[in-house]
């Protein structure tokens, strides 16, 4: 006997009328089951053979995460960005002209976040739906760790994604008086909102204005949805809050300056 595994449905999820149940995004399954006044989470990743054939109710599953909470029956199960910035290498490399400005779609893979519904939101677990590699990316006294995604980002929207993927849009502005060459693109999604249009997922639109030699870039977030999602549904804020402006690293390290190059790896 399989037992059959749910897809995700963003929201609230009282799981106090079945005992066990099974929610797969992509690739990961995520398990949820009660006990007496308590909820145990896990998790693990899929095979294709798995998502093809499913798993039997009965046979021992070997979880690579777990958590218990006690005292809520109610929890809260929503699309995340990962708990680091992303990094996005471009290919093929493009280029922004002085005073002019291009715009481009990265693919990010959706961290399950399940909530106590009461307590102030308290994050019980963390269930990334795909494995990425860590990278370091800016100065030399301040290099941040980010995430590596797997493909370049895109010139236009990327049709037919899953509910496992998140499409965060990227307007780039050259500021500056130097030809801009874009060889990678790290993106702080900390303070990026997730939106549901259709069965897609959207983040809010980053603005990132480069400011030419050694100056970091000039980032803000674009408030609501993103204009190819207009109409969407807001299911997520975001980790950090959404400042008006930051300034960050995003198209070349500090190290590539010193080194006297003109591009970043």
């Amino acid at each position: 006997m399989f037992m059959q595994n749910e897809a995700i449905e963003w929201g609230s999820r009282s799981i106090g009328a079945a005992n066990r149940s099974r929610l797969q995004c992509g690739h990961l399954l995520v398990e949820l089951s009660r006990g007496a006044d308590e909820i145990c989470l896990a998790s693990k990743r899929l095979s294709d053979e798995e998502i093809k054939d499913g798993i039997p109710a009965d046979a021992p599953v070997k979880w690579t995460n777990w958590t218990v909470c006690t005292g809520s029956h109610d929890v809260q199960v929503l699309p995340g960005l990962p708990d680091l910035p992303v990094l996005a290498r471009q290919d093929p490399v493009f280029e922004v002209a002085p005073g002019g400005g291009a715009k481009v779609f990265v693919r990010i893979p959706v961290t399950v976040l399940v909530q106590v519904s009461d307590r102030g939101g308290e994050i019980l677990a963390e269930f990334p739906t795909e494995a990425l590699p860590k990278v370091k990316f800016g100065e030399a006294e301040k290099v941040e760790p980010c995430f590596l995604l797997a493909d370049s980002p895109s010139p236009v929207p990327l049709p037919g994604l899953d509910g496992a993927t998140v499409q965060a849009p990227i307007l780039i502005r050259n500021d500056s008086r130097e030809v801009l060459s874009v060889t990678q693109i790290c993106l702080r999604v900390g303070h990026l909102s997730i939106y549901r249009f259709g069965k897609s997922l959207w983040a809010s639109e980053t603005l990132v204005r480069y400011q030419g030699g050694e100056s970091p870039s000039r980032i803000s977030v674009k408030s609501g949805a993103p204009s190819e999602a207009v109409g969407a549904t807001l299911i997520a804020g975001p980790r950090e809050g959404s400042p008006a402006t930051i300034v960050g690293r995003t198209f070349r390290s500090f190290r590539q300056w010193t080194r006297g190059a003109a591009h970043c790896f």
